[in-house]
């Protein structure tokens, strides 16, 4: 090993210390207000994810109020066919296959607005 030269021990270099006051201002204010910001940005962000879940919640509670509206709607119909024909209602009833293809499109639209519920339930997951 090679000996310390004395010269290099002896010539220190000089460190401006800095007064307390001066070391927050200058270094600690800054990072406090970045923090400061950073949460004030992070807490606006959550309050805007929950508004924007708090709105996919309301559409898909509409699109299942608007379902069950029609389901409800259907059952009276039918109810309301099955009491009349056997009231012995006036005039002849459409046919079957009329009646039947009347229920196959009001099931067709029930199942369109649950497959759309259920796309709008994935993609809010995947969001």
């Amino acid at each position: 090993m090679r000996p310390l030269d004395v010269v290099e021990l002896a010539e220190p270099e000089e460190v401006e210390v800095l007064e307390p006051e001066e070391d927050f201002e200058q270094f600690l204010l800054p990072v406090i207000h970045e923090m400061r910001e950073d949460i004030a940005a992070l807490t606006r962000e959550r309050g805007r994810a929950h508004a924007r879940e708090r709105g996919k919640l309301w559409e898909m509670d509409n699109l299942l109020i608007q379902i069950k509206t029609q389901v409800e709607a259907s059952e009276e119909s039918a109810l309301n066919h099955l009491q009349s024909a056997a009231d012995g209602a006036q005039g002849r009833p459409a046919p079957r296959g009329d009646k039947a293809e009347e229920k196959a499109q009001e099931m067709a639209k029930m199942a369109e607005m649950l497959v759309q519920l259920v796309r709008r339930i994935e993609k809010g997951e995947s969001s």
